[in-house]
């Protein structure tokens, strides 16, 4: 509704015969100071109008938009997630979604915060999953048992014996300490009763 259709719909509901009629189109104003009161009232409503009908856009995530959406955020996660700065509200939602609805508890969610947070794939090791330790087999037979040979360069050896456990590499291009950013995203979508070795490393080479 425009400001213009307001002004007209209270120029109607006035007494027959005490103003001029509303001017058609290509005709001129009769009452111009009737008329400019009641754009003053037009546009006033045109606003609340405006409001009333954005105000449905910002009562669901998915259409939320400016500071709507970082009140979304602040009810659900306080501090810990804010808007960056020149972050556009799409990126902010997407970020607030996964952040409502994370993927937890597997090793591709491990893989993806390292790759995250490091801008790079990273490099996961289970000692119990014969995919990632093959070193056990021989070198006449490297196929056997999935594995390619003791003494083999780069290759490692699995063990039955420290499940629920895994190692992971992060290529930083230094041996620095992990940041503790970093631990934390991971241990948080580690499942409980777990541990993840986490080491930065200059090369996965």
């Amino acid at each position: 509704m425009t400001q213009n259709g307001f002004a007209l719909r209270v120029r109607a509901l006035l007494p027959t015969g005490w103003f001029p009629a509303a001017p058609g189109t290509g005709e001129t104003e009769q009452a111009p100071v009737l008329n400019a009161l009641l754009q003053g009232f037009g546009s006033v409503f045109a606003w609340i109008w405006g409001l009333l009908d954005s105000t449905n856009d910002q009562t669901r995530l998915a259409t939320m938009t400016g500071a709507f959406l970082d009140m979304f955020a602040a009810d659900f996660f306080g501090t810990t997630l804010t808007r960056a700065t020149g972050e556009s509200d799409d990126a902010y939602r997407t970020r607030i979604k996964e952040a409502l609805f994370p993927s937890l508890g597997t090793r591709p969610d491990v893989v993806n915060v390292i790759a995250d947070e490091v801008g790079t794939a990273g490099r996961v090791i289970e000692p119990r999953n014969a995919t990632d330790c093959k070193g056990l087999g021989t070198l006449s037979s490297p196929a056997t048992g999935g594995g390619y040979g003791y003494g083999v360069a780069v290759l490692r050896y699995g063990s039955r014996g420290v499940p629920f456990q895994l190692f992971a590499q992060l290529p930083t291009g230094d041996t620095n300490p992990p940041a503790t950013q970093t631990l934390t995203r991971i241990a948080n979508v580690m499942p409980a009763g777990t541990i993840a070795w986490v080491q930065d490393v200059e090369t996965l080479d």
